[in-house]
């Protein structure tokens, strides 16, 4: 019996996003001979990631040319770099200064960054407009009056500012801002926000100021709550693809040898969160399966799946799970596995789990990569062995994003 291909591509964590169509089967096959006690297991896999809203997120109060201190006056640049992948938007704000509390943004729902694989670069000025935050009385002073009206964009026929967006072809996108000679306005430092379609995380037009810290940009120019609010409600998330398992002697190492190179099976589930290759290598020699279902993986945050097994005391047990927002990165307990135990209570194994590159793919950022998911070989060919992660970017520990535990029956 063969799985479908789980199609993983992981940006935030939208469930309608995947496609999640592997049969409801617990594939098993091929019991080992033995003479010990037999037991039924329940392993229970919960996915503890936190659920952010957002990607990414952050304040640029750097200026260049002048005097190179905020606001950016007329000549000078601001520029931001952020990381975001395929399905990521971006959302700015910057006061216009000469104003009570008006702000340059993009529409409230953000600019698309990719359209399928190709990147958005290239003057990006004719997306950004002028914005009243309708919490101060236009032309009132300062300090100004308060006042409570929906988020409006405001007619400009003013030439003040010049928007760029480059791209590094991996991962990593630079948003410049100029501010013209001549402008009538010098601009604040910037709030900005990396996060999915369909969300408005700044403003929503018609709709009044969240409370946010939107007000405290529009108004006096300072970034800093807003940003703080966008960064406390973003990070990387991650579905958990199916979990593969295998019995095995404690002698064996069925799924791979920390060392040496992947198997064709093992690179499938690493880079796409397919175990139907692993699983088919396995099945000749090995009682081995994959928990999957219509309510299974992949699991999001909060959510979680329980399989039972079948196995002896004395024998070792071996998982491999995708990290699925990643290249080629997953959970296991080794190449060796664990052994089963004669306990009765649950035992919290968590921590007997690491993350593995499997050495087949390139990795990108974490979350942000153009190739992370999609079919096998999408990435760059690394052409190496299979190793404990480190690369040295920030990838979460495995207790940020699972939580394992076995019970004897």
């Amino acid at each position: 019996m063969s799985l479908v291909l789980v199609s993983i591509i992981f940006t935030q964590c939208k469930k309608d996003s995947f496609m999640n169509d592997l049969p409801d089967a617990n594939l098993a096959t091929k019991s080992a001979n033995t003479n010990t006690p037999a037991g039924s297991y329940t392993v229970t896999v919960e996915n503890v990631s936190t659920p952010y809203d957002y990607f990414a997120a952050g304040a640029e109060f750097g200026v260049t040319g002048g005097d190179n201190t905020p606001p950016a006056n007329p000549g000078e640049t601001i520029t931001v770099h952020f990381h975001a992948g395929p399905n990521h938007k971006l959302s700015f704000a910057s006061m216009y200064g000469a104003s009570n509390d008006m702000f340059y943004a993009p529409d409230d729902d953000g600019i698309s960054l990719f359209s399928g694989s190709t990147a958005l670069e290239g003057d990006i000025t004719n997306m950004i407009s002028l914005w009243d935050a309708g919490t101060e009385v236009n032309g009132s002073g300062s300090p100004g009056t308060p006042e409570s009206m929906p988020v409006e964009m405001v007619p400009s026929a003013e030439n003040n500012i010049q928007v760029l967006l480059d791209y590094d072809d991996v991962s990593m996108f630079t948003l410049t801002i100029h501010v013209l000679p001549g402008s009538a306005t010098p601009l604040s430092p910037v709030a900005w926000v990396v996060h999915s379609a369909g969300q408005y995380p700044i403003f929503k037009e018609g709709t009044l100021d969240y409370g946010d810290g939107l007000e405290s940009l529009a108004e006096i120019g300072n970034p800093g709550p807003l940003s703080e609010y966008l960064k406390m409600h973003s990070g990387y998330v991650s579905p958990v693809a199916p979990f593969l398992w295998v019995l095995h002697d404690k002698k064996d190492m069925p799924i791979f040898t920390e060392g040496m190179a992947a198997s064709s099976g093992l690179q499938m589930l690493a880079e796409t969160g397919d175990p139907s290759g692993l699983y088919n290598e396995l099945m000749t020699n090995y009682e081995t399966g994959v928990q999957v279902g219509p309510n299974t993986p992949p699991i999001f945050p909060g959510e979680m799946l329980s399989f039972t097994i079948d196995g002896h005391v004395g024998q070792s047990i071996s998982f491999a799970s995708m990290l699925g927002a990643s290249n080629d990165i997953f959970f296991s307990t080794g190449d060796k596995g664990i052994k089963l135990s004669n306990g009765v209570s649950e035992e919290d194994i968590t921590h007997l789990f690491e993350l593995y590159d499997a050495g087949t793919e390139v990795n990108e950022y974490p979350g942000a990569g153009i190739h992370q998911g999609g079919p096998v070989g999408n990435g760059t060919p690394e052409n190496g062995v299979v190793h404990l992660e480190n690369d040295g970017m920030s990838w979460p520990d495995v207790s940020q994003v699972i939580k394992v535990t076995i019970k004897k029956n």
